[in-house]
């Protein structure tokens, strides 16, 4: 009698006793050797990803370090930014130092929210040693974007403490909070120590040509914007374009302000000031042709 096919319903097929039955591996019992073993597989697998990831995040961040030190931010931004994808576990102190990088470019590009935001991370990743020495960085970025909202008066005591404790190249953002806060003698006195080892720069020229306009200095401040147009350094000539605007409006030459109004807003079309100043001139613009 041979054996009963099990996949046979009807019982008509047999297989024949001579038929060899199919062997089955027996199961190993799982022991702690066998899952010490499986345990080590799985590590080895994350420790060649966690190689591979490193790096990559490694390779990254020496590229923008470069750039960094060629003082290409916005392009150091960009792979900084990618230094840091993907976030992994243990590599907090790598993410970290990447990042007090990657605020300095954003400072250095102006981009003083983006800065604070990055110390927030920092802090959020750091021990105790490192929050204590990140309080003297983030409190310069905070002055530093209350300065770019014009909060002159709340920027001051924050800018010109950092000043005194050795931040130096903040002397100019000092100076110009006097300035604009109508303290123009200790705006005068810091600008002369920038002045003893400095040529005026373009940052001066749009600072003092704004405070000759204010006081009705016409022809002292189309010195200053000319001079300043003129600088090999333009890395204020925004302003240095805003306050020949102001100029033309103080001379009542409407059509020129226009006109120059709307250089500005094509340049930087962000700039509320300069929209500002274009809305107000478009009117007077039309009604001095007519």
């Amino acid at each position: 009698m041979g054996r009963r096919n099990k996949k046979d319903i009807y019982g008509i097929y047999e297989f024949s006793d001579d038929m060899p039955r199919k062997k089955y591996r027996e199961r190993k019992p799982l022991t702690l050797r066998r899952i010490g073993k499986i345990f080590g597989i799985i590590v080895c697998i994350l420790a060649i990803m966690y190689g591979v990831v490193f790096g990559v995040k490694y390779s990254m961040r020496q590229k923008a370090i470069s750039l960094y030190e060629c003082q290409d931010y916005d392009s150091a931004i960009d792979m900084f930014c990618e230094a840091l994808k993907p976030r992994l576990p243990l590599m907090d102190s790598f993410d970290n130092d990447v990042r007090f990088y990657l605020a300095d470019c954003y400072i250095n590009t102006g981009e003083y929210a983006l800065a604070c935001q990055q110390y927030d991370f920092i802090r959020l990743w750091s021990d105790d040693e490192e929050v204590e020495g990140l309080d003297y960085l983030q409190n310069v970025s905070y002055g530093l974007l209350l300065y770019s909202w014009e909060e002159y008066r709340s920027a001051l005591p924050i800018l010109l403490e950092a000043y005194e404790d050795g931040y130096r190249d903040l002397i100019l953002y000092v100076g110009s909070c006097y300035g604009q806060t109508g303290d123009l003698e200790n705006m005068q006195i810091y600008y002369n120590v920038f002045l003893k080892d400095n040529p005026m720069n373009s940052f001066m020229y749009a600072q003092y040509a704004a405070i000759a306009l204010d006081e009705d200095r016409l022809e002292e401040a189309l010195s200053y914007i000319e001079i300043g147009k003129g600088l090999g350094d333009q890395s204020n000539i925004k302003e240095i374009l805003f306050d020949e605007i102001v100029y033309y409006e103080k001379l009542k030459d409407y059509n020129t302000a226009y006109k120059k109004a709307c250089e500005f807003v094509e340049l930087y079309p962000d700039d509320m000031n300069g929209r500002n100043e274009y809305d107000l001139l478009y009117t007077r613009h039309t009604l001095s042709e007519e």
